[in-house]
């Protein structure tokens, strides 16, 4: 993978590790019609490489988003073409449920402030970094904008009812210390650290066997929507199916020859 420094997403391949970048600093990388295609593109190259174990999501300038693009918003109003702005949001929705749902472990790197669609993108990753100083929140009342990208089903499900209805109602916009009081944030790192904190949680988890990274973040997201006694089947069922893979006899070998193991992934 190379770098595409002409798009609105740069992708760079670092070893096993694919950094995905938003590129619209000038306009806080707001999600934008180009951005939202390049994201998808980038995420289709992510899939097609079995290199790739681990994704890191990062923004350039000084925010990580600014969330939808206001001024594409406008415009298809005043053009009389809200139908086009619900099909925009869907899309953008359905990209963000990808970083969800993938198996590789993604790591949100939180380089400046998330507001509205910057938090659904950090809701859809699983380890979140964020810098010093950095301010997040959602924001979309304060345009009497709705929600579309999951952020009021994630919120209310990640945090305290009162403070997700808090944080969706008034559009305030918290330091990120606060959201790693709140889970929110793993995190908190002085901003010139940020990227290399980031880099060496990847080369950790890359390092792991990719199957059973896939397979925990598999089972803990489906047995967080269902009664306790299903998710302990789910998790059973998936040590069932991986007890014969070739990760588990490596890891097992690796330990008893006192080395690091070498996992394939399968």
């Amino acid at each position: 993978m190379s770098n595409d420094e002409d798009r609105s997403v740069s992708l760079e391949r670092r070893g096993s590790v694919a950094w995905v970048t938003l590129q619209r600093p000038e306009q806080l990388n707001a999600f934008s019609d180009a951005l939202i295609a390049d994201l998808g593109e980038a995420l289709d190259r992510i899939d097609a490489d079995p290199a790739c174990r681990v994704v890191v999501v990062t923004g350039a300038g000084r925010a990580f988003s600014a969330g939808g693009d206001l001024a594409e918003f406008r415009e298809r109003l005043e053009g009389g073409r809200p139908e086009e702005l619900v099909a925009f949001v869907d899309r953008a929705a359905q990209t963000l449920r990808r970083l969800e749902d993938s198996p590789r472990p993604v790591i949100a790197a939180v380089n400046g402030t998330a507001v509205a669609g910057g938090l659904e993108l950090i809701l859809c990753c699983d380890i979140v970094l964020a810098a010093e100083g950095v301010r997040i929140g959602d924001g979309h009342l304060r345009y009497g904008v709705l929600p579309g990208g999951g952020g009021a089903v994630r919120l209310t499900r990640k945090v305290p009812r009162n403070v997700a209805q808090r944080l969706l109602l008034t559009g305030d916009l918290e330091p990120a210390e606060r959201f790693r009081e709140w889970g929110l944030v793993d995190t908190v790192v002085p901003a010139a650290d940020l990227l290399d904190r980031a880099a060496a949680l990847a080369e950790r988890l890359a390092a792991m066997s990719p199957l059973a990274l896939a397979e925990v973040k598999r089972v803990a997201r489906e047995a967080s929507t269902v009664p306790a006694a299903e998710g302990l089947k789910l998790e059973l069922d998936a040590f069932a199916g991986y007890v014969r893979s070739h990760d588990l006899h490596e890891g097992m070998q690796a330990f008893r020859e006192r080395r690091p193991p070498r996992f394939e992934g399968r």
